[in-house]
């Protein structure tokens, strides 16, 4: 029985962390398809901070649907959505640096410590969601 339990809470933290990963691209895809809805220009500084303000509105949805849904292990689990949107952030500026204007990669850069100072305020009072 208590094995049947872990590996249930298991699925259901997976699934948390899919569902987050999910929300934050089909934010994202929402944006880009309201973008051509409302005929934006491709490129230039309006429609990079119009993509801006979503990464930052699809990060911050996912990283409180891991934190306030996950059955178990909320702090965790919202560290490691946080540190795959570093890592992607990171690899993103890096790779794509050239392509963009400084100030669009600065202000994703700066939006990590933001997001991580959102993960503190999510996670400060970690919930036992599953009843003993």
């Amino acid at each position: 029985m208590a094995v049947r339990r872990c590996l249930l809470l298991v699925l259901a933290c997976l699934l948390v962390v899919a569902g987050a990963f999910t929300a934050l691209l089909g934010l994202n895809a929402l944006g880009g398809w309201l973008a051509q809805s409302l005929a934006l220009p491709r490129g230039g500084n309006a429609r990079l901070a119009w993509d801006l303000g979503w990464v930052a509105a699809s990060s911050i949805a996912a990283l409180w649907l891991v934190a306030r849904w996950a059955p178990v292990a909320q702090r965790v689990l919202a560290w490691l959505v946080w540190a795959t949107l570093a890592i992607a952030v990171v690899w993103g500026v890096v790779t794509l640096g050239e392509d963009f204007p400084g100030w669009f990669l600065a202000a994703l850069l700066l939006m990590l410590p933001a997001l991580f100072g959102l993960v503190i305020w999510l996670t400060r009072r970690p919930r036992n969601l599953v009843g003993d």
